[in-house]
């Protein structure tokens, strides 16, 4: 076992990550549909607490950056009308214009990992965790204009699932390398649409039509860190 710590029979580790992410948003709206995707990073702290030698919940702190993805908005609008833009012209834009958004949160994971019995150097282990995304950042970018603050006009929490695995491999009798892929699905809507106004294309003006979808962020981590 390559526990550092042992109190009331359980045995907690600690470590840090430093892990590439790729992350996209979809929406249930078919004219905003997902045309790419972020690639971005987390890192931070990783605590797993086994409560028994394979068994462990896990939890920690993280930072996201760079997390969403390009929608492409088949119908115009002013989709951001509570942020202040750098020019009016951004209030009104015109259909099937790609924004690009970029998140920047914090994450609080919870989960439970089953690992295996060590072979040699290497254990293989699973993951499910739910994670919290509380949102610190939003920019966007967009017609000529790059990284917008669109924080108003952008969800605050999100709730995500998931689930993944990978591998630890013993550098040390209480240091292993650990390698790992992971995926997460949003559950909330991230682009608060509360006073989205769309846009009359035959006019040029804007309606009383309101837009609410609801769009998700969805990710892939590429966990890389080090317990101790």
């Amino acid at each position: 076992m390559m526990g550092i710590l042992t109190s009331y029979g359980q045995d907690i580790k600690l470590g840090f990550q430093f892990s590439p992410t790729i992350s996209w948003m979809t929406t249930n709206n078919n004219q905003i549909v997902n045309s790419g995707s972020n690639a971005g990073f987390k890192f931070g702290l990783i605590a797993e607490n086994y409560f028994q030698e394979n068994y462990a919940i896990t939890s920690g702190i993280n930072l996201l950056i760079n997390q969403g993805g390009t929608l492409n908005h088949g119908i115009g609008g002013n989709f951001f009308p509570t942020s202040e833009l750098s020019d009016t012209i951004y209030n009104n834009i015109e259909a099937n214009e790609n924004i690009t958004r970029k998140f920047q949160m914090v994450e609080i994971p919870l989960g439970i990992k089953l690992r295996t019995n060590q072979f040699g150097y290497l254990r293989y282990y699973g993951e499910i965790p739910v994670l919290l995304h509380v949102r610190t950042q939003a920019r966007a970018d967009f017609l000529d204009t790059s990284r917008e603050n669109i924080t108003p006009d952008s969800g605050i929490v999100n709730l995500s699932w998931g689930i993944g695995g990978g591998a630890e491999y013993a550098i040390a009798d209480d240091t292993a390398i650990v390698g790992g892929i992971y995926f997460h699905n949003g559950l909330l809507d991230m682009t608060a649409n509360r006073r989205t106004q769309l846009r009359d294309e035959a006019t040029g003006t804007l309606t009383d039509e309101l837009e609410d979808s609801k769009a998700i962020i969805s990710a892939l981590t590429f966990r890389l860190g080090i317990m101790f």
